[in-house]
């Protein structure tokens, strides 16, 4: 007969790293966010054929 293999209990782990994609994902949308703003927003918010 051959034996079951044994189920380690991963809900832990696999919590965790979830965790970590989340805010790494997180952290990278929080940049890009940023760097758009900042970098890509013009100065002057008046129109360009205003008087």
């Amino acid at each position: 007969m051959m034996k079951e293999p044994e189920v380690h209990k991963t809900d832990r782990k696999a919590s965790s790293n979830m965790l970590k994609f989340v805010g790494t994902i997180f952290v990278i949308a929080l940049v890009l966010a940023a760097v758009w703003f900042f970098e890509f927003t013009p100065g002057d918010p008046s129109p360009v054929s205003g008087s």
